[in-house]
């Protein structure tokens, strides 16, 4: 009876025993589900978090392209490298697309991108400057460019003006300077046996045509060498012409024509008596001839007389 009771205590206590070591082994059973749990759950967040870093990421490289895309750059060498920056980050963006977010090296390859992106943006925000600085250049040689067309155009404009002023002071010199013929006539003439000179109005006589005027004191041209041209004119409306001077031409009044005869002569700017013969080389015909007298161009004289 002794024995069974106390075979009886001897099972009761290993009993206690399993149930107290099957009791640990639950609660560090428990406490390691715990803690592998709380670990999955710490994973599943960090994997979310590199995920969203991830899709940052790949949006900010984007953003990057737009500004590039919006820059407008008429130098050619930073356009070049623009364009190669650009293509520096589409690498990048591929690069981005093929994490993996199972990767267990997927925290080092976001860290690692992120830095080479950050490097990209300091590139672009120095072009940014650049550009900043080549604009407002742009604008101040824009606005100096402006000023010195305004300039250039208030030159040119007072240039036309002081132009014509001074046309219009020549061409007043020039009708200034012009001597008149006053008291202008122009008769046949023969020639006598004696050798001197008798007026005559008939065409058959007639060996010479004189022409004779006062030309007029004029203060503003210069003093001098003048060269009178006589353009005499037959009834029929020809400039009689001169063995002198056979199909002689001068410029007068813009255009160029014959005249029949001419002399040099000096003038002193005071009214000074002139005469201008011509001598005949062919028969006359009858009628009015007209006899006009050019200085310098201009016409200063102008009479007739008839031949009958």
């Amino acid at each position: 009876m002794a024995k069974a009771e106390e075979s009886s205590q001897k099972n009761n206590k290993t009993l206690y025993i399993v149930i107290g070591v099957l009791s640990v082994l639950v609660l560090v059973l428990g406490v390691m589900l715990f803690q592998q749990k709380s670990q999955n759950n710490q994973l599943t967040d960090s994997n979310e978090t590199l995920v969203v870093e991830r899709n940052d990421l790949q949006e900010e490289l984007g953003g990057m392209l737009e500004q590039y895309d919006a820059l407008t750059v008429e130098n050619e060498e930073m356009t070049a490298e623009m364009i190669q920056q650009k293509e520096e980050i589409s690498r990048l963006m591929e690069r981005v697309n093929k994490l993996d977010k199972d990767d267990k090296n997927l925290r080092w390859e976001i860290d690692k991108l992120k830095k080479e992106a950050r490097t990209l943006r300091d590139i672009m925000k120095s072009y940014l400057v650049k550009i900043d600085s080549l604009n407002q250049a742009n604008e101040a040689l824009t606005e100096e460019n402006t000023t010195l067309s305004t300039n250039l155009n208030q030159v040119t404009t007072q240039k036309n003006q002081l132009e014509s002023t001074v046309q219009d002071q020549e061409s007043l010199i020039k009708e200034g300077s012009v001597i008149s013929a006053m008291n202008m006539t122009a008769d046949g003439l023969r020639i006598k046996s004696s050798g001197k000179q008798a007026e005559t109005n008939r065409a058959s006589r007639a060996e010479m045509i004189r022409t004779c005027c006062t030309l007029s004191e004029n203060r503003i041209t210069k003093a001098g060498k003048k060269t009178l041209h006589v353009r005499i004119i037959s009834p029929e409306g020809v400039v009689l012409d001169d063995d002198d001077y056979p199909n002689a031409t001068f410029q007068f009044e813009g255009i160029s024509g014959k005249f029949s005869t001419k002399r040099d002569i000096e003038y002193n700017n005071e009214p000074q008596d002139v005469c201008v013969f011509y001598t005949v080389n062919s028969e006359l015909s009858t009628g009015q001839y007209i006899v006009e007298l050019y200085e310098s161009g201009a016409l200063v004289g102008k009479t007739s007389f008839d031949l009958r």
